[in-house]
């Protein structure tokens, strides 16, 4: 057995100093570093268990009216010769909004088509002369024939007794006639005082038929004027009808002409009059919208437009964020809208409208489809400089949609939760 070369009593001795033990105490600025940074431990902690953080989907758009934009377009190429209404004016559907003139000229004749519309109209001038020409004399007419008609009524009376008194006479001289007979039969007069009764039978049955033969004209005059004075009122109104006929006619030449020399552009809608592209004596293009209408009663809302990768979590109700470009958020703060509907198909880039500036940095292609955001505005104005400015259809804006929010401790968990999650499933 080994022997140790000192005791454990004198090295046990040797340890202990006369002075005592050394003691260390802290300096109060470690204290304080201490208790600060147990505080700030303790806030993290309570930070990341009480503090959120919220997803944001950052999306462009442009504000539109909730009825739509009515785009006015010429109907084929032509010249602005005239415009009705101003920036700003409310109109009513049909009113007129500007004329566009499609005249040609001619080194000989100057302006054709207003030549051929004077000698049309002209000519309809002409014709509604006629027609009330051919009313006067339709009104002459029939006057004329009632009283050709009425005239044979009278005549017809008389030739009635003529041929009354002349039937009458003629049996006298028949009956006379029988006596004569009777008498010569017995030798009492001569063969020329009988021949004499006989010519007088003879006369008197000539004149009869004379009288009748009068009578049966006028009546036959007579039925013929009544058959024209009950023809004459359709008569009449078929050669008017003849005539404004031709005048429909060149009422509708008229028109052709017209419309090939001047254009008449009304209100499609009701509503205000906003963003005239259209000017005097400029060119009016069919592909070009000579001026936008906001119909009346509308309202503007957001339109925006979201990639696919952020349209997940979107939903009608979700608070939005609005930075109007026309007025930078560093100057004249942010606005806050709601969503009110997704669309439920996507939308091609192609068929965007040509406002939307800025999609492909956001999308990061030109080609990925979008969805459709309307959002609803909580103020239709913006607050510049202590004066309320209204907001204008068409202005571009940027959207941060709030879509979710988590606490801080979930956030930073969530790999752990996903790696848990599937190795359970």
């Amino acid at each position: 057995m080994n022997q140790p070369l000192f005791r454990p009593e004198v090295l046990a001795e040797r340890q202990t100093q006369w002075l005592g033990t050394v003691l260390l105490a802290p300096r109060l600025s470690y204290r304080l570093f201490a208790t600060f940074a147990a505080f700030a431990i303790l806030a993290m902690v309570a930070l990341l268990f009480v503090g959120t953080y919220t997803r944001k989907a950052h999306i462009v758009g442009w504000l539109v009216p909730s009825l739509g934009l009515v785009q006015v377009f010429a109907p084929q190429t032509a010249v602005v010769s005239k415009i009705a209404v101003t920036e700003g004016s409310e109109v009513h559907k049909g009113d007129r909004l500007l004329v566009l003139s499609t005249e040609l000229q001619s080194s000989a004749r100057g302006a054709t088509q207003s030549a051929i519309a004077g000698r049309l109209e002209a000519r309809r001038s002409s014709l509604s002369e006629g027609r009330q020409e051919l009313e006067r004399l339709g009104v002459q007419r029939e006057q004329s024939l009632a009283e050709r008609l009425s005239a044979l009524g009278v005549q017809l009376a008389e030739l009635d007794s003529s041929v009354a008194l002349q039937t009458e006479r003629v049996r006298i001289a028949r009956d006379a006639e029988a006596r004569q007979r009777e008498i010569h039969a017995r030798g009492l007069i001569s063969d020329r005082e009988f021949q004499a009764a006989t010519e007088g039978r003879l006369d008197q049955e000539s004149h009869l038929r004379e009288l009748t033969r009068s009578r049966a004209a006028a009546k036959g005059e007579y039925l013929t004027l009544q058959g024209e004075l009950q023809d004459q009122p359709l008569q009449s109104r078929t050669d008017v009808a003849n005539v404004d006929r031709e005048i429909a006619q060149v009422e509708q030449d008229l028109a052709e002409v017209e419309s090939r020399r001047e254009i008449m552009i009304p209100a499609p809608e009701s509503g205000t009059v906003t963003s005239i592209q259209a000017e005097n004596g400029g060119r009016a293009d069919p592909k070009v919208p000579l001026m936008t209408l906001v119909p009346a009663g509308s309202t503007l809302e957001a339109h925006l437009f979201s990639p696919s990768r952020s349209i997940g979590f979107l939903r009608p109700g979700q608070r939005v964020v609005l930075q109007f470009e026309a007025y930078p958020s560093q100057k004249f703060g942010t606005y806050e809208g709601v969503v009110t509907s997704i669309s439920r198909s996507s939308i091609n880039p192609g068929e965007l409208p040509t406002q939307i500036a800025g999609l492909t940095r956001l999308t990061g292609s030109s080609s990925e489809p979008v969805y459709r955001i309307t959002v609803g505005l909580k103020r239709q104005s913006v607050s510049v400089y202590g004066r309320a400015v209204p907001l204008q259809p068409g202005m571009l804006l940027e959207a941060d949609v709030l879509i979710e929010r988590r606490r801080l401790v979930d956030w930073i968990l969530d790999p752990v939760y996903r790696i848990t999650r599937s190795h359970a499933s």
